[in-house]
């Protein structure tokens, strides 16, 4: 009698677990969050509604002959990125926080068990998400802005920086990504949303606030203006500046204190201070993010 060959089924291939599969359950997650449309939209409106605002009044002062500068346009155009600023901050503080209040954070990291991995797909899809909307927005804001004061421009030679354009129009929507990040990472140190979004709001607004009542302290407090213009805000608003001189910038410039200059840094080195902040509060909130439980 002839051996009949006995087959056994094939054992199920395991699922290889690789970066490109996290991001797109991560883009697939992001998605199906009502507030993503929400505080995206908010984004667009923020940046088109100070736009719309600034140059307004620009185009009121404009009819008293003042004159307006081609930087002027640009800084209309970004006018809104310190409330947008808020509103991305959030959206990267949701995007992880919301995992921990569903527990859904359980079965993301049974599906995908290396943090690291797990928390940089979150943080470039997120980066996405923010850069798309806050270019959309800046893009309706500089088109808004043109439109309004494009014709009382006095064009005068260097009155705008040649970075200007490109700062206002992809410098712009690439530091609202890094704020999203930085704010992923606050959500991670806190994971809590409503912790999370105090830490947003406190970094980003109140604590820049308190600190430039130092300034009316005189020469002895100086360098509490410095430490302030090294925040994210103010950096934030240094780097758009692009060196300019405008109408919207010249309230935003180097504060003298009873004849003391605080440390103003230039813009290029303001953008850097924005990323810096951004890395390094990421990669805290990453390392707590491996180290400590889930629940």
């Amino acid at each position: 009698m002839s051996a009949t060959a006995t087959t056994q089924p094939h054992a199920p291939r395991t699922a290889r677990l690789t970066f490109s599969g996290a991001l797109r359950a991560e883009w697939c997650k992001i998605w199906s969050a009502t507030s993503t449309y929400v505080l995206g939209v908010l984004t667009i409106v923020f940046l088109l509604l100070n736009s719309l605002m600034m140059g307004w009044m620009l185009s009121l002062l404009a009819g008293e002959n003042m004159p307006v500068a081609r930087a002027d346009v640009w800084s209309t155009a970004s006018s809104g990125a310190g409330n947008v600023l808020v509103i991305v901050g959030i959206l990267g503080v949701m995007a992880l926080t919301s995992e921990f209040s569903s527990s859904s954070i359980v079965s993301s990291l049974t599906v995908n068990p290396r943090r690291a991995m797990f928390m940089h797909a979150k943080a470039l899809v997120v980066a996405a998400v923010t850069f798309l909307a806050s270019l959309a927005g800046v893009l309706l804001a500089w088109g808004v802005a043109a439109l309004m004061i494009g014709s009382d421009v006095t064009a005068v030679a260097g009155d705008a920086p040649a970075a200007m354009p490109v700062v206002t129009l992809l410098g712009l929507p690439a530091m609202m990504a890094f704020a999203a990040v930085l704010a992923m990472g606050l959500g991670a140190i806190c994971r809590s949303t409503v912790g999370g979004v105090l830490c947003v709001i406190v970094l980003f607004t109140i604590v820049p606030s308190v600190l430039q009542m130092a300034q009316l302290l005189g020469r002895r407090y100086v360098w509490v203006t410095s430490v302030n213009n090294c925040l994210p805000a103010n950096a934030l608003s240094a780097f758009l500046g692009a060196g300019a001189s405008s109408f919207a910038n010249n309230a935003a410039a180097a504060l003298i204190v009873d004849g003391a200059h605080p440390f103003q840094p230039s813009w290029g080195m303001a953008g850097l201070i924005f990323v810096v902040w951004s890395l390094v509060l990421y990669a805290v909130g990453v390392l707590m993010m491996c180290r400590r439980d889930v629940k």
